[in-house]
């Protein structure tokens, strides 16, 4: 009688065909590298984007609707986002100061305001005059010009969470600020 080889450590890691020892499909590490990708290539992709867009980026603080005596506190001079009044300033040019609460809501509503330090009523419509001509009334078309008593540099822009200060007026700057966020609706879904 014939007595069988006892089974070795080999021998057990045979498939059931008898051909070697198992292997692990690679498909599974090939489809979770797959979908990291499919996440990370575009998160990378925008990230960078958003760094190139022109202006400082401030985190958003909200849109909320307050009412005529609220005084809300904004993270920039002047406001890129926050609580604003249910109702916007009109598009157009100031030469009086106008209510962040209001042009906050105006930005919302995916405007561009251009500010610039208040002076005395005959500079006022001097630097009206001169951001009127700085950019292409035709092409956009929600735009605010005001007066800001306590601004920092002689003019600013804003969008919703974007904020670029100058000292000088520079058309292809006020353009390309504009050609990034003019017409961008800040609107929750549904909202």
């Amino acid at each position: 009688m014939a007595t069988k080889a006892p089974k070795s450590a080999g021998n057990a890691r045979k498939n059931a065909r008898g051909k070697g020892p198992q292997r692990r499909s690679p498909t599974p590490w090939l489809i979770g590298a797959g979908v990291v990708l499919l996440i990370a290539v575009p998160t990378g992709i925008n990230l960078y984007n958003a760094s190139q867009l022109p202006g400082e980026r401030f985190r958003s603080l909200g849109n909320a609707h307050i009412g005529e005596e609220a005084t809300p506190t904004y993270n920039s001079n002047p406001p890129t986002s926050g609580p604003h009044l249910p109702y916007t300033a009109g598009w157009g040019s100031y030469t009086e100061p106008q209510r962040d609460a209001e042009l906050v809501h105006n930005l919302e509503d995916a405007g561009i305001v251009l500010w610039y330090r208040a002076g005395t009523p005959e500079e006022n419509q001097a630097e009206v005059e001169r951001l009127e001509a700085a950019y292409d009334a035709r092409r956009y078309r929600r735009v605010v010009i005001a007066p800001r008593e306590e601004l920092p540099t002689r003019y600013a822009m804003t969008a919703w969470q974007r904020l670029e200060t100058f000292d000088e007026i520079d058309s292809e700057r006020i353009n390309a600020f504009m050609d990034a966020y003019e017409g961008i609706d800040h609107h929750p879904a549904g909202g």
